[in-house]
């Protein structure tokens, strides 16, 4: 009998990319209400999606594509 595996279970590709287009798309709208109630100037704004909305999807996908 195989045991079952240590760690955690990686998602299959298609759930990930649903999950980092959701994530991109929250963190957009955050940011866009973000600059609209002022509490970022257009750059900033800008920079915030980069980092929060866009980088941390594209390492994961980047990863799990590494994995395969």
């Amino acid at each position: 009998m195989r045991e079952a595996p240590s760690g955690p279970v990686p998602l299959r590709p298609r759930a990930a990319l649903a999950i980092a287009v959701g994530w991109m798309l929250l963190a957009q709208l955050g940011c866009v209400l973000g600059w609209e109630a002022g509490w970022f100037d257009r750059p900033g704004a800008l920079v915030h999606w980069l980092l929060l909305g866009v980088l941390p999807p594209a390492m994961a996908l980047w990863q799990s594509e590494r994995a395969l």
